[in-house]
């Protein structure tokens, strides 16, 4: 394909390029053929190869990236913010990414107009560059996108970039909630701080996967009594620790929220059900420890029915007034997230 058609260095072809090379019609038989898709008005590029080993999330992840990368060819040196530096940042988010790309308007009169939303430029804003695109800071970042998305959307980002490892080899967090804080209380007053207070108040370094987010949500909408996270058990018969998503010391009960990703290993047999195997002795001496252990999956997450069955059978006392968090834009497909 490059070799052919002229490319830029992100792997696009632009309309613009092939009229003055005068090879539009070569542009359009590519389209007509398949060897080019277009990406965005005057951008386009080769197919992705689809293995089927990605979930639907993952795709649409990788097709809203590429729509930013490709605006960035069609742009007038952009900065990008809100979902767009989100997506460069390769944070997750729940549900759908959008169809528009957000960047920074050149004044402080913030536009939208067909598939680009422009952020009104208020005050001074750090500015980085990821990859070769020029985005935000993480913290103004994260500020747009809990403007823009859903609590549970823009919490799952937050909590993501707040994220620490507990081992050394594990990448440092892109940012601390003190300096979300910071700077959320620099933009006030702004239009959706309200939401952005929703989204700081409950985001935590400790949640290590979306599904944890938003059982964490979940859990809360109905009632429950908010948990400890990460509580930390010693296995004697294992000798090694072990560390539940959520726990409620004070009525002796656990929880895990697994995707089956964690069960694939690397996709040899003997490995699969080697870890299979862990898991199960780890969960037997887990509940050995503990008056009551329950866990559950994406799809029993969405459903919350099971989730509301489980804790109450374990003895967990509804303690507020149970309320919704979670929206249906929240939700990708029932089996989007089976394989995360």
């Amino acid at each position: 394909m490059r070799s052919e058609l002229p490319t830029t260095t992100q792997g696009f072809v632009l309309a613009r390029d092939m009229r003055e090379a005068g090879r539009e019609a070569e542009l359009y038989a590519a389209v007509q053929s398949g060897r080019l898709q277009r990406v965005r008005r005057g951008v386009y590029s080769a197919p992705r190869p689809d293995d089927g080993a990605m979930t639907p999330p993952e795709n649409d992840a990788l097709r809203y990236r590429a729509l930013v990368r490709a605006a960035a060819q069609s742009l007038d040196r952009p900065v990008f913010t809100s979902y767009s530096a989100a997506a460069l940042l390769e944070l997750p988010v729940l549900g759908r990414w959008p169809d528009s790309v957000y960047v920074m308007s050149r004044d402080s009169n913030g536009n939208r107009r067909p598939g680009v939303i422009s952020v009104a430029r208020t005050t001074d804003t750090h500015i980085r560059h990821v990859g070769g695109f020029a985005v935000t800071s993480v913290e103004f970042t994260l500020i747009q996108l809990c403007r823009h998305a859903s609590l549970g959307a823009a919490l799952t980002a937050v909590d993501a970039a707040l994220h620490a490892g507990r081992t050394f080899r594990a990448p440092p967090p892109l940012t601390t909630i003190d300096r979300l804080v910071e700077e959320h209380e620099r933009l006030k007053p702004y239009p959706g701080s309200r939401r952005t207070d929703e989204v700081l108040r409950r985001a935590t370094h400790l949640a290590e996967t979306p599904l944890e987010t938003a059982s964490r949500l979940v859990i809360e909408e109905l009632g429950f009594p908010p948990p400890e996270l990460q509580r930390e058990l010693w296995l004697p018969e294992l000798g090694r620790r072990a560390y539940l998503d959520f726990g409620w010391p004070e009525y002796d009960i656990g929880a895990e929220a697994d995707g089956r990703g964690k069960y694939r290993g690397s996709g040899d047999v003997e490995v699969a059900i080697d870890t299979v195997m862990k898991e199960k002795e780890r969960e037997d001496e887990i509940r050995r420890l503990i008056r009551a252990f329950t866990r559950w999956d994406w799809n029993e997450m969405w459903a919350r029915r099971p989730i509301d069955r489980r804790l109450r059978r374990a003895g967990l006392p509804v303690v507020r007034r149970p309320r919704r968090l979670l929206v249906a834009s929240d939700r990708f497909a029932l089996r989007a997230n089976a394989g995360e």
